[in-house]
Parts: structure tokens; C-alpha cells; sequence
């Protein structure tokens, strides 16, 4: 009797899992295709899209089928058109790709979604990357197997900084020694407000902080300028060439504002190019030494020569040949 009783009572759980299941499933369906949604407060709306972001990946991504039809109105701080939806799509998707390919050891955080009226959301998300010119020490320390720190340096964005041997010796004997490495890593913290019908995606418009305090010339770390240019490259829509970019890019971004943008120099020359200006003769030897001799000829030889190579092109710049 006992057992029949235990049968059952397997039975109606089974049961009633499956209809919780079904219930579950139905709900995310309607959501997803904008129905029900009176039936739902913000908190679960707010949730339902967080799920369809993909947070795990940190990307804006939404299923085609919450693409509205008649096409999506796009905007960035650069870049702005009304997109038919396989557009959109593609848009979207070569965003994401040469954000994987151009920018080096990205990582994309959404740090949080809110609901600011019905039916529309706004996304608050970081992108993080090694920027291009030091993407060289990151994985160099990476080859030594070093306890790695990334450090974002928007604290000092209001700071005027200059490339010197002796902090760069500094950082390559910590790397030498302790096999530690602070990385100072690009951040971009941006906002997307998305507005849906009938459960269709039909606007998404996108900007960044760094932008709003460029142009209030509130920028005067030429590091974190380049590092919003460097991103900004990974937005261009295909059809325009990087001249055509460029152009709106600097219509939209008060680029020489910042100090040290106007003048076509290259990091790591300003030192190498006026040996009058280097602080310490004895910290730049320490830096040959540390790179020669610690991390071998052929790591040191490589770096140097990277650095007659751009100053080659800052020469070519100079006199017009490039």
C-alpha cells in the first residue's frame, strides 16, 4: 500500500514539474515575442532581457526574431542610420567580429539593465582592451609566465602624461624579478538605450562616456584619446573607407583638444629621438640591459627594431613621403 501511495505521489510531482516546466517556457516564448507583458512587472521584464543580451559575453545581441521587420533606427556617437533589419543584423555581427580581431585581449562586461519607462531599457556595459602599442609587454609578460593585473587609468584621464625610459625600466625589472605586471588596459564605458514594440527591436542608440568628456575638454591623457579612437575604428559600417571615417570622427570628437594629438608623435620617441630629454642615462641603460640581457637578444632586438620602424614612419609623416 505503502509503495502504491509513494508511486503516486512520484507521479503527481512529475506532474506538476512539467507544467511548472511548460509555464516556465511559455512565459520566456511570449515574452520574447512581446506578448503577455502585461501580465509581467519591470523587474521580470528587465530580467527577460538581460538574458537575451547574452551577459555572459557582453554583447548586445538579440534573437533575429526580436528584430523588428520594418528595420531598426541606429545611432552612435559617430554614426547614425535608420537600418533595414538584415542591415541591423550584419552591422551588429561585424561589430562583434573585428572587436574580437582588431582589439587585443578584449574582455565586455554588461554591468547593468535597467527599465526607464515601458518598454524601453537602458544597458550600462564596459569593453576593456589591451590597447595596440603595449599589446607587445602584456604578452611578453604572458611568455614569463607573470602574475598579470589590468588597471584602467580613466582616474588619471585629466592628467597630461609623457613616455619616459625610467618607468618603462621600472615596469620590465618588476616583470624580471617579481614577475609581476601591472597592464594600464583601455576602458570604455558605454550606455545603450533600447526601445521595443510589440516585442520588436525598432531603435538602439549608443554613446560613450569618454566622448561627452572630450568634448567638455575634460581629456588631457592623450593615451585615453587613442584608446577611444582605437575602439571607434571597430564601429565604422562597412561602405566607408578609413579616410571617410576618420572625417566623421573628427566632425563628432573634439580630437585636438586633448594635448599632444595635434603633433604626429609616436609613443616611446619623443625620448628615443632627443637624447637631450631622457631623465636618467643611467635608467635607459638599466631598460637595454633588462631588455637585452634579461629577456634575450632576440626579444630585445625585436623591440628596438620596432621602434626604428616607427620612427622611420614618423620621418616619412614628417616629410610628406607616407
Amino acid at each position: 500500500m505503502s509503495q502504491i501511495m509513494q508511486r503516486r505521489q512520484t507521479i503527481c510531482s512529475f506532474g506538476a514539474l512539467k507544467r511548472v516546466t511548460a509555464r516556465a517556457r511559455r512565459v520566456v516564448q511570449l515574452g520574447a515575442r512581446g506578448y503577455g507583458a502585461e501580465h509581467r512587472n519591470d523587474d521580470e521584464k528587465r530580467k527577460l532581457v538581460e538574458r537575451i543580451i547574452e551577459k555572459e559575453r557582453g554583447c548586445l545581441k538579440f534573437p533575429s526574431a526580436m528584430i523588428s521587420a520594418r528595420g531598426v533606427r541606429y545611432s552612435n556617437d559617430i554614426y547614425e542610420k535608420t537600418c533595414e533589419k538584415a542591415e541591423y543584423e550584419e552591422y551588429q555581427e561585424r561589430c562583434e567580429r573585428r572587436m574580437n580581431t582588431d582589439l587585443k585581449h578584449v574582455e565586455r562586461t554588461i554591468e547593468r539593465v535597467s527599465v526607464i519607462e515601458r518598454n524601453t531599457y537602458v544597458v550600462l556595459w564596459t569593453v576593456t582592451f589591451v590597447p595596440e602599442k603595449i599589446t607587445w609587454l602584456y604578452e611578453l609578460a604572458i611568455s614569463v609566465n607573470a602574475e598579470i593585473t589590468r588597471k584602467d587609468i580613466l582616474d588619471k584621464m585629466g592628467e597630461r602624461t609623457k613616455f619616459t625610459y625610467r618607468a618603462l625600466f621600472q615596469t620590465l625589472t618588476k616583470l624580471f624579478l617579481k614577475k609581476r605586471l601591472i597592464i594600464p588596459v583601455a576602458k570604455i564605458e558605454g550606455r545603450s538605450t533600447l526601445m521595443f514594440t510589440d516585442g520588436e527591436l525598432f531603435s538602439h542608440e549608443e554613446s560613450l562616456t569618454l566622448v561627452k568628456c572630450i568634448n567638455k575638454n575634460e581629456v588631457k591623457n592623450k593615451r585615453v584619446m587613442r584608446d577611444v579612437l582605437e575602439y571607434l575604428d571597430c564601429r565604422k559600417p562597412r561602405g566607408k573607407d578609413f579616410r571617410e571615417w576618420d572625417i566623421l570622427v573628427g566632425e563628432k570628437l573634439d580630437i585636438y583638444s586633448v594635448p599632444g594629438m595635434r603633433t604626429l608623435d609616436v609613443d616611446g620617441l619623443e625620448d628615443f629621438q632627443q637624447q637631450a630629454n631622457i631623465e636618467d642615462a643611467t635608467a635607459f641603460l638599466g631598460f637595454m640591459t633588462v631588455i637585452v640581457l634579461g629577456f634575450g637578444f632576440g626579444i630585445g632586438g625585436w623591440y628596438f627594431d620596432s621602434l626604428r620602424h616607427d620612427q622611420l614612419i614618423q620621418k616619412m609623416i614628417e616629410q610628406g613621403a607616407y
